[in-house]
């Protein structure tokens, strides 16, 4: 299987990449930087794409699934801690449909609003970009993550609904779920909440 990582030079998608390679997928790491190639290709992408202006046409050729992992800032405070571009995920969602590609799993947040002063494609209703998902008659999953931290994983998680959003998880047990739920039809057409906890991971799903 060729899985396209978009957002592969987030600190997730790092993750996301040796997870992959671990499993012998060939993985296309999509990123926005050029300067970041060398490191892409260290963690074991077999291709390395940029996308300029959201364009995934060639991005996504002979790709059989993608994984969007949206954007995390530790900057950006403790209630904003995952900020999601809208345009982005419209447009890799409709270029995974022209190019056939049926999975799709999505990296969103449990925190559904996130509100800022300044006029921002990237801060909105989450809801907006699972919903649309949802609604686009692809093999989804959705994962929402709580508060993502720097530390090393421990390979259990707790899911449900509802989850506090005082939570936090780290950001390679998030890489490892979204890897875990690729093939595992348990988790298709579902979305999940998820946070650190004390169910391994293969058996959370």
């Amino acid at each position: 299987m060729k899985v396209a990582v978009v957002g592969a030079s987030e600190s997730v998608g790092e993750h996301v990449l040796m997870e992959l390679k671990k499993k012998e997928y060939e993985t296309v790491a999509v990123i926005s930087e050029n300067n970041r190639k060398p490191d892409m290709e260290k963690l074991g992408a077999a291709q390395v794409a940029v996308s300029i202006d959201h364009d995934f046409y060639d991005v996504f050729s002979g790709c059989d699934a993608v994984i969007y992992i949206s954007g995390s800032s530790h900057k950006a405070g403790g209630n904003k801690s995952v900020l999601i571009d809208h345009d982005e995920v419209i447009k890799s969602i409709n270029e995974a449909k022209n190019h056939g590609i049926d999975r799709f799993i999505l990296m969103s947040a449990i925190r559904a609003h996130e509100q800022e002063d300044s006029d921002s494609r990237t801060i909105g209703d989450k809801h907006e970009a699972d919903e649309l998902l949802q609604q686009e008659h692809l093999n989804y999953t959705i994962v929402r993550p709580s508060h993502l931290v720097d530390k090393s994983g421990i390979g259990t998680i707790q899911t449900g609904k509802g989850l506090s959003t005082d939570g936090e998880i780290s950001k390679e047990d998030v890489a490892a779920v979204l890897v875990e739920v690729l093939n595992n039809e348990s988790a298709f057409y579902k979305t999940f909440e998820i946070t650190a906890g004390e169910t391994p991971i293969k058996e959370a799903f």
